[in-house]
């Protein structure tokens, strides 16, 4: 009876594998995540995750069990930065000191600090547009909205580059950072709390 079951979970994982396509989209269930995946405390009848997990200015650390979370590398930028600051220099921040894809006019920089800002690659932004993101990384969970995206023409073609091989690019805003406990860098999980 063993062998039956073993050969079942076998048959199953080989089904899978073989029917997968490698360049589909990192995507997966919660639900089904390995014990080494960070799976928040909400999810009932799963392991809970170290008691300690941040929530940096979230709305509700609640995930539900069939919520659908993605992959994107994660960078940062500053939204107002020093005038000789390689992120004015090198990434155009200067010119567009205060100015979201989203928001109309210039923001000041106490408004950029109290909200959570993040922005997408240009590519992605028609779809996300001011949607609002959960993100985790290394135990930390953080909301925030698609304010802006990320344009290669302002940086010689620097957000396709960072997207990397996963395809999709979070660039969080440095206010926003710090209070996902200075996740700037690296792969993010991400979940759309309000797309269809």
């Amino acid at each position: 009876m063993k062998f039956l079951k073993l050969f079942a979970i076998v048959a199953f994982a080989c089904g899978f594998v073989a029917c997968s396509d490698e360049n589909a989209p990192v995507v997966w269930n919660s639900a089904e995540l390995s014990s080494s995946t960070v799976i928040p405390d909400s999810v009932p009848g799963t392991p809970s995750s170290s008691s300690t997990e941040n929530v940096a200015q979230s709305s509700s650390s609640e995930t539900v069990a069939d919520t659908v979370w993605h992959q994107a590398y994660l960078t940062w930028y500053t939204s107002w930065p020093e005038p000789d600051s390689e992120e004015c220099i090198e990434y155009n921040g200067c010119t567009w000191a205060g100015y979201f894809a989203g928001v109309e006019g210039q923001m000041t920089e106490e408004w950029v600090s109290q909200h959570n800002i993040i922005a997408v690659h240009e590519k992605d932004w028609k779809k996300y547009k001011l949607k609002t993101f959960r993100l985790r990384m290394n135990g930390s969970t953080i909301d925030a909205v698609v304010y802006d995206m990320c344009s290669d023409s302002d940086c010689d073609g620097c957000c396709t580059e960072n997207a990397g091989e996963i395809g999709f690019l979070i660039d969080i805003e440095k206010y926003t950072r710090e209070r996902f406990d200075g996740n700037g860098d690296g792969v993010v999980e991400w979940t759309c709390l309000d797309c269809e």
